[in-house]
């Protein structure tokens, strides 16, 4: 006989064991402690729709007990519990339960401000479902793509039968199902049916099936992720078919968490494999399933107290047992256990000694899966249970061969529960109904706000139990309203790990220029700059540096964002959309511009061009290049502007032809003119380039005479190999980011994401010029109103050092701290060191002069300077 080693004891494994199972069988009643409370808890659903069988296995914690194969050689152990789960000492908390009310995390330990960093540690670990052990190295599961007809979640009846008749009729087929197919089915003739279906299944060509394969979630496409063994399974579907099924409906009542108190399926699942789920119980239930389920209960064994069944169900029942006609459960009594049940019935209450009571009271759909594809605007077809719990075997059949030829079954609205009087609503959080009471009468009426502030729903389970009993409380306190609503279903809708979310993600995501081998064959070295790979120099920096400053040079700056805006409304949604003025900038023209958020923080900038008839040309930098379309489009959208968006940063390559020199180099290889009449600063024209099409702008971000090449990207090469070849003579290099660096530094340009933070502002960073507070809106305007009657406690500063201090370095004044720096280097322009950074203003003011104490310990003294570094003028850009 096998085993698994549970708490340091060998725990025997008959065959079709779960772990949940085997435990049961070696006397383990208390798998768990609840969440809040430390409350014992017992097997209870045995289909993975609850908490209470969560233990650590293997050292991962959260794993499900009741739907885990048990196989030799596991390390099994439950996760809560001080010093055991057994003898657990935090069940006081029960008693101090009037001190823990529904939100007391938000109401509790604010005062003073140092209680609650002290009190967070404790909680947590009084709160945890077990510790993740951070030594195990992680697995490495890979992703796999499949692209099916058809994706069948579900491989019950209905779900088996749509997947056989898509098949056949040449489709191909995806078909997944959480367990084992049959598996969570009680013994008996449906199961023996399910199982059949399963060998035809997995034996016809036309259909993958992935058993134990967790589908989490519906997205966009569709695509329906599945978690397997050793593999996310990612299918993007033609059509989705959802079979789900439905779990039997939460039974709520007062001491319903006790070990002992089962859900019908659970229980004929335990007694299906031989064992009892208890000695003496007492069984409620009102369907042929119910009934089912106390047959297989009294062929295991188990001597049934009594039966609460509607009055035309008791008639079916066998001969001798007690029966309460048309009772209900009321509470079950005990301390770790099931002791006894109270019911109510025509003649009162009725105590009846059990230490089981088993509940079928109804079916759930399981329609997580069902709101996340109709969110997400995903056409899905529910069928089987999932459409109209407690359907037929033949009519789940008849679902799956409709839907699989494309009819789409009727689904039906069940109607939801009885709101409960007491009971745990939420197994999962530890909320019982008089915690919904407390919360309703604080203000949070509805079951958005409910679920928020109580948590219920929440939880591992994901309101596959307490969902209905919620939109039942609600329904009951505001009858009618639109309040009672299902909450949103967002996934997982099922409990899953990151490492399976980010199976085959191991290698950082990287992008590349079309220009990027031309830059490896030149021996670029490569950097990170965001998702993309830039070149950091390319030998010698120095003397990339003085290319630009002494002759001429280029550098591939495809990366910017590039879009085409136009439309009848463009001048008034870029008017809103930028804090400067657009209306007023003349054709093949552009200007600087900032982009700001609500809060009238900093968040990129970039230039605007006017193309003149055919709209305006944006640009933006390159780590905001792949966020910004859905910017434009979201504010587009929200002002009801009628404009089109046109996301060129894929397709177009940009160079950036600079240096006293370009001007040259460029006329040699265009016939129209580039003269600084025809050509200013701040232009922008269309001009063919050694025979390719180039939208070209004078730009300065260098501080020298340069020309944006923004050209077709196919055409990159072709560019880049004529400007190298045009310009040898006149000394050309290109050069990378670390010459861009000082470049920019000793012009005193920022570069957003570096030298500012999260709250910049345009004042603190000196650029109120680019902000024209005299525009009626634009995003940002209010907030910079209200800022503008607070003295900042801090702006962005330009120094002048003798020598570099090291990026971050600190500034002080005096012994006092007041900044730090964000830029810094040596130029060699000016035979100084250059920075910028943030100082804080201080009792005497803003400060003047500092030093600079860097990683290195050294200090550097250095004074504030206003304005560029570097061709105060800006002669040599205009040039």
């Amino acid at each position: 006989m096998t085993s698994f080693d549970f708490e340091g004891r060998s725990v025997p494994i008959e065959p079709g064991d779960t772990i949940a199972s085997a435990l049961h069988r070696a006397g383990v009643r208390i798998l768990s402690r609840s969440f809040k409370y430390h409350r014992p808890r017992g097997h209870y659903c045995g289909t993975g729709d609850c908490p209470n069988c969560s233990m650590t296995v293997d050292g991962e914690p959260a794993t499900r007990t009741c739907v885990t194969p048990a196989v030799p050689g596991l390390s099994v152990m439950r996760s809560t519990g001080f010093p055991s789960a057994d003898h657990d000492l935090l069940s006081a908390l029960w008693w101090m339960r009037k001190l823990l009310p529904v939100g007391f995390y938000y109401k509790s330990m604010i005062h003073p401000r140092e209680f609650w960093p002290a009190a967070e540690p404790i909680i947590r670990r009084l709160a945890g479902l077990g510790d993740v052990d951070v030594h195990t190295p992680p697995g490495e599961p890979e992703r796999r793509y499949h692209h099916p007809d058809l994706c069948v979640v579900g491989g019950g009846i209905a779900g088996l039968t749509a997947a056989l008749t898509a098949a056949e009729a040449g489709s191909a087929v995806v078909l997944c199902d959480e367990g084992a197919i049959g598996e969570k089915i009680p013994p008996g003739t449906l199961r023996n049916q399910v199982e059949a279906l399963g060998v035809q299944v997995r034996a016809h060509p036309k259909i993958a099936v992935f058993e134990r394969g967790v589908a989490f979630g519906v997205y966009e496409g569709p695509l329906v992720p599945i978690v397997t063994a050793d593999r996310l399974q990612l299918v993007s579907c033609r059509r989705l078919i959802l079979a789900t099924g439905a779990s039997e409906r939460h039974l709520v009542f007062e001491g319903n968490d006790l070990p002992g108190v089962w859900q019908g399926r659970g229980a004929a699942l335990m007694a299906g494999r031989g064992l009892k789920t208890g000695h003496r119980a007492v069984v409620a239930f009102d369907s042929d399933e119910g009934l089912e389920h106390l047959s297989s209960l009294i062929a295991a064994g188990v001597e049934i107290a009594a039966v609460v069944a509607p009055e035309a169900m008791t008639l079916r029942l066998p001969a001798g047992l007690a029966t309460f006609p048309g009772g209900s459960l009321v509470a079950a009594k005990g301390a770790k256990k099931v002791r006894a049940a109270i019911i109510q019935s025509r003649t009162g209450l009725t105590t009846v000694a059990c230490d089981t009571i088993v509940g079928s009271l109804g079916l759930e759909p399981r329609a997580s899966l069902l709101r996340q594809a109709r969110a997400a605007s995903v056409e899905a077809i529910a069928i089987g249970d999932l459409a109209r719990p407690g359907l037929k075997a033949a009519a789940a059949e008849a679902d799956g061969r409709s839907a699989a030829r494309g009819s789409v079954p009727d689904v039906a609205v069940p109607d939801l529960p009885v709101c409960p009087t007491s009971g745990f609503v939420c197994l999962c959080e530890d909320v019982a109904v008089n915690d919904l009471e407390l919360a309703w009468d604080e203000g949070f009426q509805s079951t958005e706000l409910l679920k928020r502030y109580s948590t219920v729903t929440m939880g591992p389970c994901q309101g596959s139990l307490c969902h209905s009993h919620l939109r039942g409380f609600v329904e009951k306190q505001a009858p009618g309203t639109q309040w009672s609503g299902p909450t949103t279903a967002r996934p997982p809708a099922r409990p899953v790990r990151l490492e399976d979310v980010a199976a085959g993600a191991r290698y950082p995501l990287e992008w590349h220029t079309a220009l990027h081998e031309k830059h490896l064959a030149m021996g670029g070295v490569m950097e990170w700059a965001g998702a993309w790979k830039r070149v950091e120099r390319y030998g010698d920096a120095a003397d990339e540096y003085r290319a630009v400053r002494e002759r001429v040079s280029v550098m591939d700056v495809s990366t910017l964002g590039k879009y085409l805006v136009n439309g009848p409304d463009v001048i008034p949604f870029l008017e809103r959309l930028y804090p400067c003025r657009v209306a007023d900038l003349k054709a093949n023209r552009s200007r600087y511009v900032l982009l700001l958020n609500e809060a009238g923080y900093v968040f990129d900038d970039g230039l605007v061009a006017s193309l003149g008839p055919e709209g305006y040309y944006l640009t933006f930098t390159s780590g905001g290049a792949d966020v910004i379309e859905s910017w434009l489009r979201d504010w587009a959208e929200t002002w009801g502007h009628d404009i089109r968006i046109a996301n060129q940063t894929a397709t177009l390559g940009a160079i950036n032809l600079c240096g006293p020199r370009a001007r040259d180099l460029l006329a040699r290889l265009t016939a129209e003119p580039v003269d600084p009449k025809s050509f200013p600063y701040g232009g922008i024209q269309w001009m063919t380039v050694a025979g390719i099409r180039c939208l070209v702008l004078r730009v300065g971000f260098v501080g020298e005479l340069s020309f944006e090449l923004h050209h077709p990207r196919l055409e990159s090469e072709r560019l880049w190999d004529a400007l190298l070849d045009a310009g040898k003579d006149l000394g050309i290099r290109p050069h990378g980011l670390g010459a861009l660096r000082l470049l920019r530094l000793e012009k005193g340009h920022i570069i957003v994401g570096q030298d500012t933070d999260f709250d910049s502002t345009p004042h603190k960073l000196g650029l109120d010029w680019a902000v024209k507070m005299d525009k009626p809106a634009f995003v940002g305007r209010t907030a910079l109103r209200r800022l503008e009657a607070i003295e900042p406690n801090r702006v962005l500063r330009a120094f002048r050092f003798d020598e570099a201090p090291l990026e971050g370095a600190q500034l002080l004044m005096g012994a006092e701290r007041v900044g730090y720096l964000t830029s810094s280097r040596f130029s060699p322009a000016l035979g100084h060191g250059v920075a910028l950074g943030w100082v804080y203003r201080t009792a005497h003011g803003w400060p003047d002069a500092v030093t600079a104490v860097d990683g290195s310990g050294r200090s550097f003294e250095g004074t504030v300077v206003h304005g560029p570094f570097y061709d105060r003028e800006g002669a040599r850009l205009r040039a």
